[in-house]
């Protein structure tokens, strides 16, 4: 009889459980007029915005000796590895 005690005891709290997960939040219902301001302000403070002479001068001639030899090397399967990057110190 233990088990069916214990049926009688989880199953209600259970299907409390699961109602509650379609609770709303209203938290996120009500946002306030600077909602997303911060997240704004954090891009604006990253952004460089380009003068006039970099906006004017946007032309970069081509290397085509490197992008021969380039693919060249891709042709031929001589690509190298690239380098491995590591952010923080495996020591």
């Amino acid at each position: 009889m233990p088990l069916n005690r214990a049926l009688q005891i989880l199953t209600p709290l259970c299907l409390m459980t699961g109602l509650s997960a379609c609770a709303s939040t209203p938290a996120l219902e009500k946002t306030s007029a600077n909602f997303g301001d911060a997240v704004a302000h954090n891009l604006a403070a990253q952004r460089v915005e380009p003068t006039k002479a970099q906006k004017e001068n946007t032309f970069i001639p081509p290397n085509r000796a490197r992008q021969k030899a380039a693919r060249e090397a891709y042709e031929k399967g001589e690509v190298p590895d690239p380098l491995q990057s590591v952010t923080t110190d495996n020591n």
